[in-house]
């Protein structure tokens, strides 16, 4: 990480999580805190001191590294607000698709994708409130994720040796490494383009061998994925509106 230089303000990226965040910090004379916001476009500006040095700014972000996490993922708990009602739409693969409620002879609620619409499946007698609309869901793409994200990350792997894959709630992250035989994914990973899953992958991967901060890093994982800048632009943008 490159000191910051006297006067200028001075540009950079902090990495969190599969997202390199770029970041400017403006020194301003009289200040005593370290203070980072995040703009619209996904970028932090850091107002620091003006004798705040690149190991200052660092720690400051580390300690707000929970903030940064849920600003750009999307809190962990859900949005109970929700009704899962016909006329809401429902995030799968990158694009919004309408959602429509239909009473059937059901026990319980139960999801269905058609490849154009979702549909919610009740029970005619009523009982089914969003808690158990929300379930229903949940699982629908909990299922979904267990079956495509593995394979995905086969396929980018091209034959090298993978770890373990599971597929679960990982909290405020997109993917976790386990040591060195276990690779956690999302299960929300599902509702990204294959492109940019396969992107949050090889960056977890890429990342056993090297450290993010090195040009070695971003060349491997272009190997991988093509066009990887582009793909961790897209997570960092959208990556909090990906939510149930």
């Amino acid at each position: 990480m490159a000191p910051v230089s006297d006067g200028a303000a001075w540009q950079s990226r902090y990495h969190v999580g599969v997202t390199a965040v770029p970041y400017t910090v403006d020194r301003e004379a009289g200040r005593v805190t370290i203070e980072p916001s995040l703009t619209g476009e996904a970028t932090l500006v850091v107002r620091a001191p003006a004798d705040a040095t690149a190991a200052d700014v660092e720690s400051a972000l580390d300690d707000r590294r929970a903030w940064l996490l849920d600003s750009l993922y999307g809190r962990a708990d859900p949005d109970r607000d929700r009704a899962f009602a016909s006329g809401e739409s429902l995030c799968y693969g990158g694009r919004r698709r309408p959602l429509r409620v239909s009473e059937s002879r059901v026990d319980e609620p139960s999801l269905q994708f058609d490849g154009a619409r979702f549909v919610l499946r009740v029970p005619r007698d009523g009982d089914a409130g969003a808690s158990e609309r929300r379930r229903a869901v949940v699982d629908w793409y909990r299922a979904r994720a267990a079956e495509l994200l593995p394979d995905c990350v086969r396929e980018v792997a091209r034959g090298r040796p993978v770890p373990t894959i599971t597929v679960d709630d990982v909290g405020r992250r997109w993917v976790r490494v386990d040591g060195a035989d276990r690779l956690r994914l999302h299960w929300r990973l599902v509702l990204t383009p294959r492109p940019v899953a396969a992107y949050a992958a090889v960056h977890a991967l890429v990342r056993r061998d090297h450290d993010p901060d090195e040009p070695a890093f971003w060349r491997a994982v272009d190997a991988l994925v093509p066009n990887a800048r582009s793909r961790e632009r897209w997570l960092r943008l959208n990556g909090a509106r990906l939510r149930l």
